[in-house]
């Protein structure tokens, strides 16, 4: 196989697995995503590439926005106004780190993140994901 080929057949899988996904399911993956951007992040920090860095924490800024998306801003519902806060404080807290090389703000954000995506994940396991929070059609949280 040719490696064109290879990535080709990636991508397809990587977007059947994504359309295919339920809502809470994406945001796993997005936080998972999240991290691992975090992570080569802090790498490039302690390497002193800023190119890298900023490259990178780009990358991790669409995920979060992508998951602010996920969220029904036009609901009281205190999950959503919760959860919409803490990808706010994320993301300010993102863009600090990477002006002032903090990869110690970095990492915190990735501790945070896998908090949440273990929290996720648990939902699903119970099969509990459909109670809220929920998810409506669009992507939004729902309460």
């Amino acid at each position: 196989m040719i490696p064109s080929q290879g990535a080709a057949q990636s991508d397809s899988y990587l977007l059947q697995q994504i359309s295919s996904a339920t809502p809470e399911q994406l945001c796993v993956m997005l936080l998972e995503g999240a991290q691992r951007f975090l992570l080569q992040a802090v790498a490039a920090i302690k390497a002193r590439n800023i190119e890298e860095r900023a490259k990178l924490v780009n990358r991790v800024s669409a995920i979060i926005e992508e998951l602010m998306l996920q969220v029904d801003n036009n609901s009281e519902n205190e999950l959503a106004v919760n959860l919409t806060r803490i990808y706010e404080w994320w993301m300010n807290q993102l863009f600090d780190a990477s002006k002032n090389n903090q990869h110690e703000k970095l990492e915190m954000i990735h501790s945070q993140m896998n908090e949440m995506k273990i929290t996720w994940m648990q939902l699903i396991q119970r099969g509990q994901a459909a109670a809220p929070p929920t998810m409506g059609l669009g992507g939004e949280l729902m309460g």
